[in-house]
């Protein structure tokens, strides 16, 4: 198939989750981390340290109780989460929205359409259209535990076809803002085969496709958890939990490699959390701008670099910005903004380096897996946590970063400017550090460890 024209450029977008609340079910409460008023400040803060580039923020955990809870219907707002003037959880959740818009953000939501629970109030009628995966004895069966509550798998056949997708998606549709934002991130969106009625891999493929493909009708992009390589009762994934619940039916079970099954979401999914199940030789072929995330090979991550997740920062770190904006500026700076630079060029040549990549772009340009540099007709740009990166493409802004401070001169050969006005990258926005002068591409400049700085044309 032709791939869609995404509403936005994965590749080149900052975009993450947000993890707000699990549940606790024994006390019918919601365990808060994030509330939509704190979210907001740390968006703000966001905005600061990433230069107003273009963000989206997925929020976990903004239904119901909490993550994990009400799947796969999509429809209830926390209430634990709302602003005290705000008379519901809805209101304050539009109101999250139209306020990070003003910082280059783009809030949407985190949903599953892979998981059911007894819970859930249309769980029965799952249960009679075949929706829900069964056993051998034509029962539904639960997979795995989720908060300690049994999580059953969606059929993806019987769901399409029952008409129920169709109508939860709507109801999700009514009681968010997904479709103005234009994203949704669903995830787990694996295969799990039913047994009794049997349902084939490629039946159950037809079905997620026919629901990517609804949800793109209503002008939203899919991003995902992780690359979707599936084969005949989950052979390619010896050690994934449905394969205990297919022992039931077959034994011995297949076998095979991830490497055999085809890409089943490429040109529908831009990018997943997880880039998982992609050789060295897909990820040269594969553009990112049809297909991105943060790779799961640390060969691959190496030199090809990848999306930073910013949900294990808060969830580490906590909300309080001076606990967590060091390590978010670290991850930006040598992982994301080097991202971006390489995304921006051509992959041509990939050449094996011992245990390590080493991949030629255009422009000069070349990433050593081995040393974590990124070289420019052979002047270094990056040297394993230092890095002087172009963050745009007209190459009029540079952000300059240190993890344990250097002192002495950078190569800037890119810059499209002699004179630089030089700002401190600060939580609270940028502060003046001077100026520097660019000679035969080449600027001498001081960054104190863990110190971001913005180097852009100095006004005459």
């Amino acid at each position: 198939m032709e791939p869609y024209c995404w509403n936005y450029d994965y590749s080149r977008t900052l975009w993450m989750k947000m993890f707000l609340a699990e549940p606790d079910f024994p006390k019918n409460r919601s365990d808060v981390r994030i509330t939509f008023a704190q979210a907001l400040e740390i968006i703000k803060t966001m905005d600061n340290l990433t230069q107003g580039i273009p963000k989206i923020v997925y929020l976990v955990g903004w239904q119901g109780l909490g993550h994990d809870d009400c799947y796969p219907e999509m429809e209830i707002v926390n209430e634990a989460l709302k602003r005290p003037e705000d008379k519901t959880a809805r209101d304050s959740l539009r109101w999250l929205f139209e306020e990070a818009g003003k910082y280059h953000t783009v809030v949407s939501f985190h949903g599953n359409l892979a998981d059911a629970y007894t819970q859930t109030p249309c769980f029965p009628e799952l249960v009679k259209a075949n929706a829900v995966v069964k056993n051998a004895q034509g029962e539904a069966t639960p997979i795995e535990i989720f908060n300690g509550r049994d999580g059953y798998k969606i059929s993806y056949k019987g769901y399409y076809e029952s008409g129920l997708f169709r109508r939860n998606w709507d109801r999700f549709c009514e009681a968010t803002l997904v479709r103005e934002a234009g994203t949704v991130h669903l995830d787990n969106f694996c295969i799990a085969q039913s047994i009794n009625p049997y349902t084939s891999v490629e039946e159950e493929d037809e079905a997620r496709n026919k629901m990517l493909d609804y949800i793109q009708s209503l002008g939203i992009d899919v991003t995902t958890e992780y690359t979707y390589r599936e084969l005949e009762w989950r052979a390619d994934s010896p050690g994934h939990p449905i394969r205990r619940f297919y022992e039931t039916a077959a034994s011995p079970l297949p076998e095979g490699r991830w490497e055999d099954a085809p890409l089943r979401t490429l040109g529908r999914i831009p990018a997943s959390w997880w880039t998982s199940n992609l050789t060295a030789e897909e990820c040269m072929r594969i553009p990112p701008a049809l297909y991105s995330g943060h790779l799961t090979d640390p060969k691959l991550l190496a030199v090809f670099y990848g999306a930073m997740h910013g949900e294990d920062i808060w969830m580490k770190h906590g909300v309080k910005t001076g606990d967590w904006a060091d390590e978010f500026l670290f991850q930006f700076c040598t992982l994301q903004l080097p991202y971006f630079y390489l995304n921006r060029l051509e992959r041509r040549e990939l050449q094996t380096d011992g245990d390590s990549y080493t991949v030629v772009f255009s422009d000069g340009v070349v990433s050593e897996g081995k040393n974590r540099r990124i070289l420019k007709n052979g002047v270094i740009l990056k040297d394993g946590d230092d890095a002087l990166l172009p963050l745009d493409e007209a190459r009029t802004a540079f952000i300059a970063y240190s993890k344990d401070g250097k002192r002495g001169e950078w190569a800037i050969p890119d810059a499209a400017f002699s004179r630089a006005a030089v700002w401190e990258i600060t939580p609270d926005g940028n502060m003046p550090a001077g100026k520097a002068q660019i000679r035969n591409g080449v600027v001498r400049q001081s960054v104190r460890p863990g110190q971001a700085l913005l180097l852009k044309a100095a006004e005459n």
